[in-house]
């Protein structure tokens, strides 16, 4: 699918407002993606379709991910929401004709993050928390710093601002967030 196509089946599946945040999404992580070493076709469907299902109720993204064999653990099962990312990759492929490995990643881990991601997955989830739609004063910082500071400490500083939103909430935590936190910080990359 060329980039109009998706744009027009986007705009059938979420608000104007979420189609815009795709957009943003897309236009930071073009930006970013020579620093990730990542093509802009794989950006650009990547980042467009990574919300494709998140306006999706929490009863209709359960009842898919059973229809399309995902398996949903106990955190998932609790907050459905988590779920749009694999929703929509599931979609892209079966029902769009999406087919490239990293693509369907991206799109499944940009809520949570994962370790053993490739530079694609990991330069969506970054964009979705930085697109300049985001004004909360973490999202601000990171975005300034996104061209100063190494793309594995950028992403570690998402985990962290992330876990730290999730705490301060009392809202659960997925189990691939935080392994994607701890490689990072196994690989020795670490905040000031």
């Amino acid at each position: 699918m060329d980039r109009v196509q998706i744009i027009d089946t986007l705009s059938k599946h979420v608000s104007e407002k979420r189609l815009a945040h795709c957009i943003r999404v897309e236009e930071t992580a073009i930006m970013l993606a020579a620093r990730f070493g990542v093509e802009t076709k794989l950006v650009t469907q990547a980042a467009l379709l990574h919300d494709l299902c998140r306006e999706y109720a929490e009863d209709l993204l359960l009842k898919l991910a059973i229809n399309f064999g995902i398996v949903i653990n106990d955190i998932e099962q609790n907050e459905p929401i988590l779920l749009h990312g694999s929703v929509a990759a599931a979609i892209a492929q079966n029902e769009l004709g999406i087919h490239q490995p990293e693509v369907l990643e991206a799109i499944t881990f940009h809520i949570t993050g994962a370790p053993k991601v490739s530079n694609l997955t990991k330069l969506i989830y970054i964009s979705d928390f930085i697109e300049p739609g985001r004004t909360f004063p973490e999202a601000v910082i990171l975005r300034k710093a996104a061209f100063e500071i190494s793309p594995e400490l950028l992403l570690l500083k998402v985990y962290n601002r992330t876990l730290d939103f999730l705490v301060q909430k009392n809202y659960l935590i997925h189990p691939l967030g935080i392994a994607g936190r701890n490689e990072l910080l196994m690989k020795g990359i670490m905040e000031d």
